[in-house]
């Protein structure tokens, strides 16, 4: 070969080499720079991002309250998950808890599985006196609260869902639950709530399953963090300083005039009172009610299109209120309740005139039976008054002063919150109307949010062609057109 072609063959294999690895470098650099970028953009998105649900149920969009509630904690905050991986619910409470710990970065969580780590689960049982699992426990500030998983559940009610199934979940009200939990931890002083005594009312000391107990009531009170005690006006001789509200539930017999006096100058003091009173029962309260703008009515209410026996009562409508807010397609069942009306205050000035808020109507099939012992009941014109009626009313009005605001509940029926039926719509009503009179607004707005389960019923056949198509059919259809595409190319 030429020296001169051999010397410029070189020179071309330099050249070529030396393009090749600038070609080279500038490719590394470049990958380089996706690295650097793509590494930039993950560290920016977990410092700067924003949380989004956009599923269509919306479980795990928080209320403005539980973001406050959280906001408002400042020491560190434990959450601990005592779950089974299969509890029902489960999911939706590991969703909650994680938007819990999104906003408030002083919160710590921590799963654990009872199957699998039995010596952790012994350690928080002999720590919490945790008695079973599938409980959720808050600890604060050397304080906790052990929450069962089986209060977040809202199941269906026994007439709607198939005979022998087990009750599907309807909603689930974890967020509202753990926010009440961690208010009742942050609070500093626990709202005082008194139960009058010594007319007959519910027992709130009472267990058993019968119509006098209010065990359950106490005890979801109690769950808020309320502090509640029983009075009884004759052995007190007044309503204690303390009381941040007073429940009057289901007298029996009747309140003697000095004790309604004590309620009235209780109620001119900036007073908050729940009265639930029953039917074609006079225990003397009537004409203080009037007075503070409630009218009761000797009746009975019926609808005929919304009950089971006869003498029940099943209202799911309720009035725009903040105790009714969270209680959408929440059922609460009346037992032969008597209508609550506004009472008329003549000569009262507008701003100084009681504000009435119906909450619970019945339906527009119902009626007021003025004469209940008159069977069969039916509807008379111009005597009985026609659906839809008032069961239950909040009454709020300023008396004299600056933040003398005075609120009243009147409920016809006493039996809708009790141990006896254990419904938890009803027992919820009571609940809201007490954190209502003591101001607890951040009990009221967290409403439970709606599950819906979709289920795909197949039968064993359809079970079986399912399983041909997806695991032999599809497969094999791409199979033969695969190797068609082959052979195709090779002729």
């Amino acid at each position: 070969m030429n020296p001169r072609m051999r010397k410029e063959g070189k020179r071309s294999l330099r050249r070529t080499r030396l393009h090749k690895g600038v070609h080279g470098a500038h490719f590394m650099i470049q990958l380089s720079l996706l690295v650097i970028l793509w590494a930039m953009v993950i560290y920016l998105s977990q410092r700067t991002y924003q949380r989004e649900d956009w599923s269509r149920q919306q479980l795990t969009e928080l209320s403005a309250k539980t973001v406050s509630v959280l906001e408002s904690i400042e020491e560190p905050l434990q959450i601990i998950l005592l779950i089974t991986p299969d509890a029902h619910g489960s999911s939706l409470l590991e969703d909650v808890v994680e938007e819990f710990a999104a906003r408030q970065p002083l919160l710590q969580t921590e799963k654990v599985d009872p199957n699998r780590d039995v010596s952790r689960t012994q350690e928080l049982t002999a720590k919490y006196e945790v008695a079973e699992v599938d409980q959720i426990i808050i600890e604060y500030q050397g304080r906790h609260r052990i929450v069962p998983l089986s209060s977040m559940r809202i199941l269906e009610s026994d007439e709607v869902r198939e005979l022998g199934q087990e009750p599907r979940m309807v909603g689930f009200q974890g967020e509202a639950i753990l926010s009440s939990a961690l208010l009742a931890l942050t609070r500093v002083n626990s709202p005082v709530v008194y139960f009058l005594s010594g007319h007959g009312e519910k027992d709130i000391d009472n267990f058993d399953r019968s119509q006098k107990a209010y065990s359950q009531v106490r005890e979801r009170l109690e769950a808020d963090q309320f502090d509640v005690r029983t009075l009884n006006l004759e052995q007190r001789g007044g309503v204690p300083q303390d009381a941040d509200a007073l429940v009057i539930a289901g007298a029996t017999s009747r309140i003697s005039q000095p004790e309604l006096d004590i309620l009235r100058s209780y109620m001119n003091r900036r007073g908050r009172l729940a009265v639930l009173v029953d039917a074609e029962i006079d225990v003397g309260l009537t004409p203080l009610l009037a007075e503070f703008g409630v009218q009761l009515s000797s009746d009975v209410v019926v609808d005929p299109a919304r009950t089971l026996q006869g003498s029940d009562v099943h209202v799911t409508t309720y009035s725009p209120h903040p105790i009714t807010h969270a209680m959408e397609n929440i059922r609460s069942i009346f037992i032969r309740p008597r209508s609550i009306t506004p009472a008329i205050q003549a000569g009262t000035a507008d701003a100084d005139r009681p504000r009435f808020s119906s909450l619970a109507t019945t339906s527009s099939q119902s009626w007021s039976e003025v004469d209940p012992e008159v069977e069969p009941l039916q509807f008379n014109p111009g005597r009985d008054q026609q659906g839809p009626i008032t069961v239950a009313a909040a009454v709020e009005w300023n008396g004299p002063g600056v933040g003398n605001e005075r609120r009243l509940v009147a409920v016809g029926d006493s039996v809708f919150a009790g141990n006896w039926l254990a419904n938890g719509g009803g027992m919820r009503l009571l609940q809201n109307s007490i954190a209502w009179l003591v101001e607890e607004d951040t009990l009221l707005e967290v409403a439970p949010r709606d599950v819906t389960e979709i289920r795909l019923q197949l039968s064993r056949p359809e079970l079986n062609r399912l399983l041909l198509q997806a695991a032999v059919v599809l497969p094999g259809i791409a199979a033969v057109l695969g190797i068609f595409i082959g052979w195709r190319r090779r002729v």
